[in-house]
């Protein structure tokens, strides 16, 4: 399992690691620093990868688009979402991806992004382990601090202090 050699990350393959030989399973932990472990990913190199994923944006397609989406399997794709790189060949989830995103019905575009979710959590190769929770702690005269949809979308510009 390739993984990033600085903790968290480490410690949680570490743990993984010790629950399949805990099954008689032995798991190999390939720790690299946090690029080479993604050039690998990303070149489709991997046996398993453990990685982190935030949305980019607050629509499901965001999610959908990378995990559920994968329009050209072939090593030389132009789009290389996750879904690409786990080699997974789904086209008509990703015709029903296409399809959501389009849908104008917002009642039925939430419907077919949580049937594809579904269809997703039973046959995806990932493993989805654990969701990340910021907290944040403001005092009562502080104004403007903006927290984002994603870790790095913090905005800070318009803090002022009464």
């Amino acid at each position: 399992m390739d993984t990033r050699n600085l903790s968290p990350i480490i410690d949680m393959a570490q743990s993984i690691q010790s629950t399949f030989a805990e099954a008689g399973v032995e798991l190999e932990l390939l720790p690299a620093d946090a690029k080479q472990a993604l050039t690998k990913f990303r070149a489709r190199k991997h046996d398993i990868y453990l990685g982190r994923w935030g949305p980019d944006y607050q629509d499901p397609h965001t999610n959908a688009d990378t995990f559920a989406r994968n329009p050209d399997n072939s090593d030389d794709a132009r789009s290389k979402p996750l879904a690409w790189r786990n080699a997974w060949d789904i086209p008509d989830m990703t015709r029903r991806v296409d399809a959501a995103l389009l849908e104008t019905d917002p009642q039925r575009r939430a419907q077919s992004y949580l049937e594809i979710q579904q269809e997703h959590q039973r046959a995806s190769p990932f493993v989805i382990m654990f969701q990340e929770i910021e907290v944040i702690a403001e005092r009562a005269d502080t104004k403007g601090f903006v927290i984002g949809p994603a870790f790095d979308a913090n905005r800070y510009a318009g803090v002022v202090k009464d």
